[in-house]
């Protein structure tokens, strides 16, 4: 067999993500769209994070919607840059490997992770929330502790069999699931407006609200509100054509959620006074509203999007993990490959294992659902802010190294990073009310502990430590680039293994390597 193709870049070598055991060409551009789409949760996002804003912003609310759609269409467009030249499973810690190095690949991959983790946490609290409320319609809910746990392990354990089944077949029923449960919301966000009348709330959109620090402190949520988007990256070894629909399908998300995020929370925000956030908040609108017929199908219909939802974010949250064992940063254990699904069972497994115990002490605890929602979906939050920064800044490096630098994109990663950094000075000046102001340091803490076990790889092994973020695979049309720019040079490779007739010397292939 012939050596396969090799790069290197940076004096690092590329190992290719074709070569790891995860299903080829298992997902088009739909499936690949489907997983970006479920990751961010639409229906999740519209039946919790307007209240969220309304909880931070009040009436600023859609003044952070939008602030959250500009900085993400920016981010998406970032990632993009590299995204149709290299594609990887292990998402934007290997993006921001390339122009930052591997000690900023793996803060950027373990950050994400955090992210993951939390809102597979957040997802399985809003699931049973949600599902107890569509039992309650029937007569069968309940509010005794022993039936919400039984509720936990049904959205965990299908949350975590749908990805470990496959990449495609989770992503078959997340497209389904999320456009049922869309179209349920949107009859409530319709009589919202109905029922208001159709004149303007000037209140909402007053221009003040951008002055202050509550509004900047909403959009972090705001912009949670679109993560997952970016778990699309991970699907690089596993989507047909991955390098274009990748591409694509970043920015085609953003577009897409953000429209309805706009159109959903302005009505809604109408209605939030007197909403009793410790219960399903589409349901009391929909009470509100005259539209009560819809509970039904709207309760249940959210309620398999939350487990749709924590079914996406383990997926991506696996292969972040398939990618660091395989890089050597992590226990080999999570980059082993089911024999018949092709799928990184280990972390999926050790993801829902994560997802149930967070969520199982939140429902025991007396502290409130609020206490781990709101304030945990707030700090997981933050792993997605910091690889958005990270990753932003990183492309233009990467793209001036490569000579694919152009000032378009060179603005464009200036104004995402600018925004980014915008919003995340907004959560720390002028000093927000507790607890948001010791939140980001929360989150700082467990990216700390994080960060020391990669300093000690790379000062007990080095050359792991050094591997971080090289699984990856450019296209044939970037590898062409780089030779016509002369920024690779092709190498003979000889492959000592012989050929039918038995003459090692037939079988050569080219090696390209960047300096």
């Amino acid at each position: 067999m012939a050596t396969p193709n090799r790069v290197e870049l940076g004096g690092r070598p590329l190992s290719q993500i074709e070569d790891h055991g995860l299903e080829r060409d298992a997902l088009g551009f739909w499936g690949v769209f489907a997983q970006g789409l479920a990751a961010a949760a639409p229906s999740v996002a519209v039946a919790s994070v307007p209240f969220m804003l309304f909880l931070a912003a009040g009436k600023g609310a859609a003044w952070a919607v939008i602030i959250g759609l500009v900085i993400v269409i920016l981010i998406a467009t970032t990632i993009s840059f590299q995204a149709k030249r290299t594609v990887s499973s292990g998402s934007l810690g290997t993006y921001t490997g390339n122009g930052l190095g591997p000690g900023f690949a793996y803060a950027a991959g373990f950050s994400l992770l955090v992210g993951y983790i939390g809102f597979a946490v957040t997802g399985t609290l809003g699931g049973v929330l949600y599902l107890d409320s569509f039992l309650q319609s029937f007569g069968l809910g309940s509010e005794a502790t022993w039936f919400k746990l039984i509720l936990v392990v049904l959205i965990v354990g299908v949350g975590v069999y749908l990805p470990y089944r496959g990449a495609s077949l989770a992503a078959r029923y997340e497209l389904i699931f999320e456009i049922i449960a869309v179209a349920t919301i949107l009859v409530i966000v319709v009589a919202s407006y109905a029922t208001y009348g159709w004149r303007i709330d000037w209140e909402q959109w007053d221009l003040g609200h951008l002055s202050t620090s509550a509004t900047f402190i909403a959009a972090v949520s705001a912009v949670g509100s679109y993560a997952g988007f970016e778990s699309v990256a991970s699907l690089g070894a596993e989507a047909k054509d991955a390098h274009r629909t990748i591409a694509r399908s970043l920015l085609r998300v953003v577009i897409l959620l953000g429209v309805l995020y706009i159109v959903a929370t302005y009505p809604q925000v109408l209605f939030f006074e007197g909403i009793n956030g410790d219960e399903a908040v589409l349901p009391q609108l929909a009470d509100a509203t005259n539209v009560s017929w819809i509970n039904h199908v709207m309760s249940g219909a959210v309620a398999i999007a939350f487990i749709v939802f924590v079914t996406a974010v383990t997926t991506a949250a696996a292969r972040s993990l398939f990618t660091f064992a395989h890089e050597g940063a992590l226990p080999s254990a999570f980059a082993k490959v089911h024999p018949a699904h092709r799928t990184p069972w280990v972390g999926i497994v050790f993801i829902g294992i994560l997802a149930f115990l967070f969520s199982a002490v939140a429902t025991i605890s007396s502290a409130g659902r609020l206490v781990f929602e709101v304030y945990g979906g707030y700090v997981a939050t933050w792993g997605f802010l910091i690889s958005y920064l990270l990753v932003v800044i990183a492309t233009p490096i990467w793209l001036h190294k490569i000579r694919a630098l152009t000032p378009l994109r060179l603005l464009v990663s200036v104004a995402a990073t600018l925004a980014l950094g915008y919003v995340i000075f907004s959560n720390f000046y002028p000093v927000p009310e507790f607890p948001f102001n010791i939140l980001p340091f929360i989150f700082g803490g467990i990216l700390l502990v994080g960060l020391l076990w990669y300093w000690y790889l790379k000062f007990t092994n080095p050359e792991v430590a050094k591997r971080v973020g090289t699984i990856q695979t450019l296209s044939d049309a970037e590898q062409q680039r780089l030779v016509d720019e002369g920024i690779v040079d092709v190498l003979e490779h000889r492959d000592d293994t012989p050929d039918p007739d038995g003459d090692p010397e037939a079988r050569q292939d080219k090696e390209p390597v960047a300096p």
